[in-house]
């Protein structure tokens, strides 16, 4: 073997294990806000009842709506020039920040004026809405530095944040649910307003990588350019995701959306699993020359994401028709046929979100969008059609549809513009295997025995 042909073995394994790693690091780091969802789920729920644990949602819903529309895929579109070196990046964070600073005021405004609508006279929820009206500013803020981290690949860094920020937001939670003081406003400014600690804790991160020297490509930073184009996916996305949540209360009851609220916490815990993947994939794909091992990468990512999501569906629902009465009360027990429906959703579309990610990475996040204004079509005529009737059934039924939808486009755009084949987005292969073994030992500080030996 050349030595030419030997360094570019070692460069395509050294590739292959730093993704690896970016995956674990990404994963554990999602994997905190479940797992202490878990933990404050059912003190939300027990402390604040069927109709207080509705009236939270409703009353984060339109800010949480807002935040993900009104951003103009501005963050992503940081991530992506980021995650490229592309010149001029690093001045393009400042540009972010004033971007995102004028949107976060429209959108603050949006949600104050929306108050009196979405609440349908419930003083309560317009409350609610109005202090998270004062919150979207700051939360735009907040997405910047999450896309220098995102765009560098500082997953360890950002997961041990994470880690700290959940664990206060927790404490918290318990000690006012102790004090039997936790009503849905001081739920609401804890559950928001903690997670923006991150932002400060990431400046001197920030400050460094705008100060540091990285090689450039030749791409021009174009935020708006590539934003404006991947906005319209992510408003779909919205739509599949939170319309349900913003239109339960004036088409259906607080009482509804608290036990979806419910069964979405413990049903979309599998989807913060493939959505830390699915941005892995996205800045690792940004950063490559995407060759023919960049798709088989991208394939196997979507396959073990897949894999992992169904599994954690599996488990969940296994345990979900004790659980819910045990923790959260016997008045959520009609969540648990809900949840279900969510975790099929999930595990479903788990291929497609990573295959959109791939899809956003290479350039075409119009192809995305695509897919996900379909998907988003689907739900909202579904959403409308059975909520009155059926409920929080009813959006289930709709996101698990527009979930299917949506992630098989962005397959098949994948097979038509970059000849990926279609199969190879599900199921698993001896070389999946390979790679979970080759991570664990890496991780563990154990040797790979098969690599040495060979």
């Amino acid at each position: 073997m050349s030595a030419q042909m030997l360094r570019r073995k070692n460069t395509d394994t050294a590739q292959e294990k730093n993704h690896g790693s970016r995956i674990f690091y990404a994963v554990a780091g999602s994997a905190i806000t479940p797992l202490m969802s878990l933990a404050t789920a059912p003190i939300l729920a027990q402390s604040l009842g069927v109709m207080g644990r509705g009236e939270l949602a409703a009353g984060m819903a339109p800010m949480l709506f807002a935040v993900a529309v009104g951003a103009l895929g501005i963050p992503e579109a940081l991530t992506f020039y980021v995650a490229k070196q592309a010149r001029g990046a690093r001045r393009a964070v400042r540009r972010a920040f004033w971007i995102l600073t004028l949107l976060g005021t429209a959108a603050a405004a949006l949600v104050a004026v929306s108050a009196s609508l979405l609440s349908d006279g419930n003083a309560e929820i317009e409350q609610l809405i109005f202090v998270t009206a004062v919150l979207t500013i700051p939360t735009f803020w907040a997405s910047v530095p999450n896309s220098v981290l995102a765009g560098n690949h500082a997953w360890k860094l950002s997961a041990r944040i994470d880690l700290g920020l959940s664990a206060l937001r927790l404490l918290v939670l318990s000690v006012l649910a102790m004090a039997n003081i936790l009503t849905p406003l001081a739920a609401t400014i804890v559950m928001l307003g903690l997670p923006l600690l991150k932002g400060f804790l990431t400046l001197p991160y920030l400050v460094a990588y705008r100060r540091g020297w990285r090689n450039a490509t030749a791409a021009r930073v174009r935020l708006f350019n590539y934003g404006s184009r991947l906005w319209v996916g992510s408003l779909a996305g919205v739509v599949l995701l939170r319309l349900d949540q913003l239109l339960m209360v004036p088409f259906g009851n607080a009482a509804q959306l608290g036990l979806y609220s419910v069964a979405v916490s413990l049903g979309e815990i599998p989807a913060l699993l493939s959505g830390a993947v699915r941005n892995v994939a996205f800045s690792s794909d940004a950063e490559s020359s995407h060759q023919a091992k960049d798709r088989e990468r991208l394939q196997q990512t979507a396959r073990l994401t897949a894999a992992a999501t169904v599994l954690a569906g599996i488990g969940i629902g296994v345990v979900l028709p004790w659980a819910i009465p045990l923790f959260f009360g016997a008045a959520f027990s009609a969540a648990v046929p809900v949840c279900w429906v969510i975790l099929a959703g999930v595990a479903l579309g788990t291929p497609g979100s990573v295959a959109g990610a791939g899809l956003s990475a290479r350039g075409r996040p119009g192809l995305r969008s695509i897919g996900m204004v379909l998907g988003a079509l689907l739900n909202t005529a579904i959403l409308l059609a059975t909520v009155s009737a059926l409920g929080a059934m009813g959006a289930a039924l709709a996101t698990l549809a527009g979930s299917i939808v949506a992630g098989t486009m962005n397959i098949v755009w994948l097979r038509v513009h970059f000849g990926m084949a279609m199969r190879d987005f599900y199921g698993l292969r001896r070389v999946d295997f390979q790679l979970v073994r080759n991570t664990i030992l890496k991780l563990t500080g154990k040797k790979n025995v098969h690599a040495v030996s060979s």
